[in-house]
């Protein structure tokens, strides 16, 4: 009898935790859904200036691709900023013939902020005069999304 409670008490609680886990993972994946947002590449400074990463669904214009192998692209953000987009281990790549198409592309955007001091050395290294580095003092914000998805129209 003993057996028959023990047995009873230890399968409520494994179907139990099964159902929690269940509807944890479907919380989590609406949560995700939800999190998503459809945004036009010019919008993307605006969504993430209070976040260093966001997962988005971007559209806009591809202005560069990788002519070596399309493993790369750059989508125009207007203001003379670019969005870099990568592809994870070469899942797909995009066709070298794509500059000035519409894509959308869904991913994880980062944005990361380069100090001026590594801004000037940079320019040192690179041979640019002192007036060319001293005229550095802003820091640089460059924003790039690992694509889980790219649709190209």
């Amino acid at each position: 009898m003993k057996q028959i409670i023990l047995f009873s008490i230890v399968s409520i609680f494994v179907l139990t935790s099964c159902n929690n886990t269940r509807s944890e993972a479907q919380q989590s994946e609406q949560t995700n859904k939800k999190q998503i947002s459809i945004l036009k590449a010019t919008e993307l400074t605006a969504a993430m200036e209070a976040t260093e990463e966001l997962p988005v669904q971007l559209s806009g214009t591809i202005v560069e691709v990788c002519q070596t192998s399309g493993c790369w692209m750059d989508i125009d953000m207007g203001n003379n900023q670019r969005v870099l987009v990568t592809f994870p281990e070469k899942v797909f790549v995009t066709p070298k013939d794509a500059v000035g198409k519409q894509a959308i592309v869904n991913g994880m955007a980062s944005k990361v902020i380069i100090p001026v001091k590594r801004l000037q050395l940079q320019a040192a290294d690179e041979g640019s005069s002192e007036e060319e580095i001293n005229a550095i003092n802003d820091p640089l914000t460059e924003y790039s999304i690992e694509a889980t998805k790219v649709e190209i129209k």
